[in-house]
């Protein structure tokens, strides 16, 4: 899906929902663009969690504050640089680097055992699986993020001839995120499968089990592999939902104008508020996650078979439109959506009933 997205950034002259509106209804533009606003700015207090956790480690300051400075620090850059796209271009690869870097150190504390690692590659679904599955699946397989990386392809400046480039940049790019967690995973299952009494219920729990294990430089490590991850989707993951609000409603969707950077801001102050109210008082995020969730149910099939779509009008990609393996690759991915739509409403069903019952 990132791999279509880019390519119809390429191939259309004009911005994916602009192409939306005009093809489907502006109704169809507006519902992608706020649903999709709605997950991200809803989910971006996972990022301020994360980053207040990761910096609480780091230097012992209490969280509450953290995501304060990392908004700040966040609009700073959104209305103070003069070029915004090279900067963040710039920002993720460092932040990439230095978070990979932060988890093969992780990693090499845990050590791999050669035979459990490759049993790990073998299909297997042992009890409590299936949550874990519904929990990774809406991180890793983002098709906001596609239907967005039809923004950055635009915002590179690149054209129909440079849609070989972007095929390849989404395929890196994906491939990085495949390694990444697989670092994650690896380590996790090194340092705590067949453990007993270690609660790792958030990342704060984690990285004290870390510490336990392999020492306070382990806890450290980590902690700095989990800040840098936190923060190189901050600014790029309210960017998202800002650009496709604003594109969805017909207003210009450039990365230095205004609209966009309102939207963003909007983005940002929502999760910081969320992820400030959750450390700070007795506030239930059951109602946001709800919301968040909600949300999810529309903007993921809508992004996807918009993607689908563009990706086969040969009046937008010419030549360039999917062929055969690229359809039966992504209708296997629309397959995987449809079990986690299904999976996110019996999730939502059972947050109701607890809240009824709460009441």
């Amino acid at each position: 899906y990132t791999y279509m997205g880019s390519r119809i950034g390429c191939c259309a002259d004009r911005s994916i929902l602009t192409l939306t509106a005009e093809k489907y209804g502006r109704w169809v533009s507006i519902l992608a663009g706020i649903s999709s606003f709605l997950v991200v700015a809803f989910f971006q207090s996972g990022n301020n969690l994360g980053v207040a956790t990761a910096m609480t480690g780091l230097t012992g300051v209490d969280e509450f504050y953290w995501p304060i400075v990392f908004t700040g620090i966040s609009l700073a850059m959104l209305f103070l640089s003069t070029n915004l796209y090279k900067l963040l271009e710039i920002l993720m690869k460092v932040l990439i680097g230095l978070m990979v870097l932060s988890f093969l150190a992780n990693l090499f504390y845990t050590g791999i055992r050669p035979v459990d690692f490759l049993k790990g590659f073998i299909p297997s679904f042992p009890e409590g699986s299936g949550d874990v599955a519904r929990g990774m699946f809406p991180t890793t397989f983002s098709v906001v993020a596609a239907l967005y990386a039809a923004h950055l392809a635009q915002g590179k400046k690149w054209r129909r001839e440079d849609a070989g480039t972007a095929g390849k940049d989404a395929a890196v790019g994906i491939f990085m995120l495949f390694f990444i967690s697989l670092i994650i995973l690896s380590t996790a299952a090194g340092a705590f499968y067949g453990k007993e009494g270690i609660e790792l219920g958030s990342a704060a729990q984690l990285s004290g089990a870390l510490e336990g294990l392999f020492g306070s430089s382990a806890r450290y490590i980590f902690c700095f592999g989990l800040a840098a991850a936190a923060f190189s989707s901050f600014l790029v993951n309210a960017m998202a939902g800002g650009g496709l609000l604003v594109d969805g409603l017909g207003m210009d969707k450039s990365f230095d104008r205004l609209p966009v950077k309102i939207g963003t801001t909007a983005a940002l102050l929502i999760g910081m508020l969320i992820a400030m109210l959750a450390l700070k008082t007795e506030f239930n995020p059951v109602t946001t996650i709800l919301i968040a969730q909600a949300a999810t149910l529309l903007a993921v099939p809508v992004c996807a078979v918009l993607l689908l779509l563009l990706a086969n009008d040969r009046s937008v990609m010419g030549e360039m439109k999917n062929g055969p393996v690229v359809n039966g690759i992504a209708g296997i991915g629309f397959l995987v959506l449809c079990w986690m739509i299904w999976n996110t409403i019996g999730s939502i069903q059972a947050k109701f009933a607890a809240l009824g019952a709460g009441g």
